[in-house]
């Protein structure tokens, strides 16, 4: 998902470039960056606050904006996403292939299972399902990003909403990983990787940096809350790719040599180095996530070579790289699940993002996969949904892994929130899915209020919806577990 902070924002400025790239903003208010797109791009606008250049776009392809903040927290994010068009794990693998028109795909029958000093109390996998404690681990859970970002020695409110998380039969959080920023912050601004030089200074032992994650780790301990962690976001908010290039290849680079270029690979695994051996023994983690939606392209700088291929070598690389640290926690990608179809002259399932889904899943050294959904933003409609799940349904069976359907949500002003939530339960549950986490959960804290309504949140009091999509959906899909 795109994140945009609006008052807190990254010290680079999103207007540097005299056009925008694809998918790049264009305009709103407050916007102070270039109106112009890139050649076969047209600025369009979603709401007075958001334009995109859209490919080719001359009218509003669908209006569908998630603004998510910490309550009146001065942290406001805009998440728009748009497509339109260590003992180690054991593994056991009997492996086949199958080869398309455009690549050969491993499929696999894998088992996953902890061992040694690998605690019991760590999710794993076997063929389809996840694993915990011996048993299926079929679970509903949510996103709220925004729980580790809290202001200074808030954590009640840290507290606070993981109580609420447990307490609503939600088993499975994802909150971010990363806070990377350039340039002085305010005191209440997280922070977890300054980039006022390069290569950065992780905070550590700052009361504004990692101690804050650790209070959101530790509590989801004692909770019994499973927490995954992306440790980057490939959009600006909270730092993201395009940052790490401009910091440390100056105006020359490209969002692609995020995933080619040695200098900022070293960096990135620096940084995940130190996430994963703070964090490696806690029974917490579910999983490390390399991203938070990589594509080829960001916010402010294209794609450059990057292809489909590349973005697939750099994860084999990196989720190598976590595995030598951790062998007992799972690794996923965290992307949007786009699908590369030989031929398709659809975005979504043609490559076009530069990503992969199928191939990315089936690395070795991939546990399971994801995959988010926003249907209206990427130019589909609300029925189409339902067949995008049975699509990645379908790589879990080809693969036999565990398939996630990661993020999605239906904001509540469409008045569709009833019909088509609960057509995705009941499209999820009769298919091979296994968990499945809307966007976003939503709750009300102590210092900082309610969470931001992005108008994908759903409430406690959302009284009739956060009973059906929160409450009955968790004990449905525990059902499986029997």
């Amino acid at each position: 998902m795109k994140v945009k902070i609006l008052a807190v924002g990254s010290a680079l400025a999103a207007g540097a470039t005299a056009q925008q790239t694809l998918w790049g903003q264009c305009g709103g208010i407050g916007w102070t960056g270039s109106s112009s797109c890139v050649a076969g791009a047209a600025c369009t606008s979603y709401n007075a606050y958001y334009y995109q250049c859209i490919p080719g776009a001359t009218t509003t392809a669908g209006t569908t904006t998630r603004t998510t903040t910490a309550a009146t927290t001065p942290i406001t994010t805009t998440r728009t996403t748009t497509v339109a068009t260590t003992a180690p794990t054991t593994t056991a693998r009997t492996t086949t292939s199958s080869t398309t028109a455009s690549r050969t795909t491993t499929s696999s029958t894998r088992t996953t299972t902890a061992n040694g000093s690998c605690s019991t109390n760590f999710v794993s996998t076997s063929g389809k399902e996840f694993r915990l404690a011996g048993k299926k681990f079929y679970f509903a859970g949510s996103n709220a990003y925004y729980i580790p970002m809290y202001g200074p020695n808030d954590f009640l409110d840290i507290d606070t909403s993981l109580d609420a998380f447990a307490a609503s039969g939600l088993k499975v959080l994802r909150t971010w990983g990363f806070a990377d920023f350039a340039g002085p912050q305010e005191d209440y601004v997280t922070v977890f990787q300054n980039w006022s030089s390069v290569p950065p200074t992780i905070l550590e032992t700052q009361e504004r940096g990692l101690p804050r994650l650790d209070r959101v780790i530790s509590g989801a301990e004692s909770r019994g809350i499973k927490i995954i962690l992306p440790f980057i976001n490939n959009w600006a908010e909270y730092g993201g790719i395009d940052l790490y290039v401009e910091k440390t290849l100056g105006s020359s680079g490209n969002h692609g040599d995020f995933y080619t270029n040695t200098a900022i690979k070293n960096i990135y695994k620096n940084y995940v180095k130190t996430i994963v051996n703070r964090y490696k023994n806690s029974p917490a983690i579910l999983a490390w996530e390399l991203s938070n939606e990589i594509r080829c392209a960001g916010p402010r700088l294209g794609a450059g070579s990057c292809t489909p291929a590349v973005t697939t070598a750099w994860a084999k690389e990196m989720s190598e790289y976590i595995k030598s640290l951790d062998p007992c926690h799972l690794v996923a990608v965290g992307d949007e699940g786009f699908i590369n179809t030989p031929g398709s002259s659809d975005y979504v399932y043609n490559g076009g993002p530069g990503i992969d889904n199928e191939a990315l899943t089936a690395l070795a050294s991939i546990d399971f996969g994801t995959f988010h959904m926003y249907p209206i933003p990427w130019g589909k409609t609300w029925d189409w949904g339902n067949q995008w799940i049975k699509d990645h349904a379908a790589i879990a069976d080809k693969l036999n892994k565990p398939m996630l359907f990661e993020e999605y949500g239906v904001t509540r002003d469409s008045g569709l929130r009833d019909t088509y939530h609960q057509q995705y339960h009941d499209t999820v549950f009769a298919n091979n899915i296994a968990g499945d986490m809307f966007w976003q959960f939503g709750t009300t804290v102590p210092n900082w209020g309610k969470s931001y309504d992005d108008g994908y949140s759903i409430y406690p009091s959302d009284t009739t919806q956060w009973q059906k999509f929160v409450v009955e959906w968790s004990a449905k899909m525990a059902t499986k577990n029997t």
